[in-house]
């Protein structure tokens, strides 16, 4: 199933909150996010399988795009996780919609 216009909250002490929108492929025990950043030509984009009901993955890219690691879960309809950029430690989170594309 495909999520189009996905909401992705971000919160880190290192900055303010942010709203990023993507998409979210699930397939199997498989999900892939893709986040569109508005400073990044193209999404990062993080496939992950889970392992006890956890969600771990990296960014694949291009060789010079930024490393990104994410690992999340889901708590009811919501998943909650950590995302690492540039060594900045965010929590996100984000619903998948009721239709899916």
């Amino acid at each position: 199933m495909r999520y189009e216009n996905v909401d992705f909250d971000f919160l880190s002490a290192a900055g303010p909150p942010e709203t990023l929108r993507g998409t979210v492929v699930v397939r199997d025990a498989e999900m892939v996010l893709e986040v569109e950043c508005p400073d990044e030509p193209r999404p990062y984009t993080i496939p992950a399988k889970a392992t006890h009901n956890v969600f771990h993955g990296r960014h694949v890219g291009l060789p010079d795009d930024v490393p990104v690691e994410a690992k999340w879960t889901q708590l009811d309809d919501i998943f909650i996780g950590t995302w690492i950029e540039h060594g900045i430690d965010y929590v996100f989170t984000f619903r998948l919609p009721d239709a899916e594309v």
